[in-house]
């Protein structure tokens, strides 16, 4: 046994860091994120190239199936003091650790190491991940809200594809079209649309009306939903369920999540993010493409990033820093992009080959690039991922409230919204006042 190997082993106690060097003779990085397979493999591929790269630091990938497993992970690990290095995670959740202060800027390092080149980078993104003027976690994408649409569907029923520039009216027809009972027991076997009911899929219809989410962006005192503007926004999707029914009811949804059934064929359009394209493209079979969000009177979407944080109780910002670093330059985002994973936050790389490859589907991913400069944000503030928490749940039961009350609906107009509009301050108001005014 070596005298180093021997001087880890009696130290371990006291100097963890020597175990890592005992075993490998490197630095070790350890990087959680929500990864599929699919998902897994794409960052697995970026770590082998890093590690080619930098033979000194290895990477150990700890993915998780879905984002409440993956926040409350991260919440028990910084508790209990074993926290990864650096993880992945959307700016609408990561308020709780804002709040805790657990968090190591990673703006400031890179551009100690001149590693930032802020005009290189798209700027909706690097605003989400900024707080009180400084760039906390560096984002690896800028994707948006966008309708998945099965292109076999549209063509076999006769409806024509979407438009760059097509309307809520369009939409709707699209969507009843294509809601088809093929075996006559007036349950449809095809729906028009399936979604998730929540706050970021109802946001972007709320902007198209004129309407605000809460009352300032950077500084939200209260919700600012109750005007008819945003309440017409919200009450889009579920008048399409209720008086078109081009949505499924909730007995079906729950057997079947939107992005299962949109996969099988059972509904023709859906609403998701960039991250949908990578398992999409694993479908053997399923011809599909995306097109903007109809627009009412303007054009508006949400967006969707996610950004690198770095813990601050970590032994290797440096190392970090670096895998940061290679991770948004040319070489790791265009990495990523070929996985179909991201629309790449570096513009270098979006605008190329790597991202608009024309022999991967989406046919359309110029599409992504084009609605970056409709993207708004919901508010990056510590309560923010607790206030969706909470009031998601309440937009559900919202939106699938039983036949009767449906029934009742039919001349509620936009009373319906109002009360949605109730509930959701009932839910979550208090969390948008000052602490001290809490009760």
């Amino acid at each position: 046994m070596s005298l180093r190997l021997l001087l880890c082993t009696l130290l371990l106690s006291l100097l963890p860091a020597c175990q890592q060097a005992s075993d490998s003779g490197k630095t070790t990085l350890r990087l959680q994120a929500v990864a599929d397979p699919v998902e897994a493999k794409a960052y697995r591929a970026l770590i082998d190239a890093f590690e080619a790269q930098r033979p000194d630091v290895r990477v150990e990938l700890i993915p998780v199936g879905r984002h409440p497993e993956h926040v409350t992970r991260l919440t028990t690990a910084f508790a209990a003091g074993n926290a990864p290095d650096l993880f992945l995670i959307n700016f609408r959740r990561w308020g709780q650790f804002i709040a805790a202060d657990v968090l190591e800027p990673v703006g400031p390092l890179l551009d100690a190491a001149g590693l930032l080149d802020r005009d290189a980078f798209y700027a909706p993104p690097l605003e989400g991940f900024t707080y009180n003027g400084e760039l906390v976690c560096m984002p690896q994408n800028v994707s948006s809200l966008v309708v998945y649409w099965n292109r076999a569907l549209f063509a076999e029923y006769g409806v024509e594809p979407p438009r760059p520039d097509w309307r809520w009216s369009d939409f709707h027809d699209a969507a009843k079209a294509l809601t088809r009972d093929l075996d006559g027991d007036r349950r449809p076997e095809i729906y028009g649309l399936d979604v998730d009911p929540s706050i970021v899929r109802l946001a972007p219809f709320v902007w198209q009306t004129g309407g605000r989410l809460v009352d300032d962006l950077e500084h939200p005192t209260r919700f600012d939903l109750r005007t008819p503007k945003a309440v017409t926004g919200l009450l889009f999707l579920k008048r399409l369920k209720n008086e078109v029914g081009v949505i499924p009811p909730l007995i079906e949804r729950r057997a079947e999540q939107p992005d299962a059934r949109f996969i099988r064929g059972g509904a023709a359009m859906t609403l998701n993010s960039r991250r949908f394209s990578a398992a999409l493209r694993a479908v053997e079979g399923l011809d599909w493409d995306v097109a903007p969000l109809p627009r009412y009177r303007e054009a508006a979407s949400v967006l969707h990033a996610d950004a690198y944080c770095l813990g601050r109780t970590s032994r290797h910002k440096a190392a970090a820093r670096d895998f940061i670093a290679f991770a948004t330059g040319e070489a790791g985002q265009a990495l990523l992009s070929a996985s179909g994973r991201i629309v790449p936050v570096r513009k270098s790389v979006a605008q190329s080959e790597a991202f608009l490859d024309p022999t991967q589907p989406p046919a359309s991913a110029q599409v992504f690039l084009d609605t970056i400069p409709q993207l708004r944000r919901t508010p990056n503030i510590p309560a923010w991922y607790e206030i969706e928490t909470r009031i998601n749940p309440v937009i559900e039961e919202w939106m699938f409230e039983s036949a009767a009350q449906m029934a009742g609906e039919q001349a509620f107009g936009l009373r319906d919204g109002y009360l949605l509009v109730s509930r959701i301050e009932a839910a979550a108001a208090d969390l948008l006042k000052p602490e001290s005014a809490r009760p």
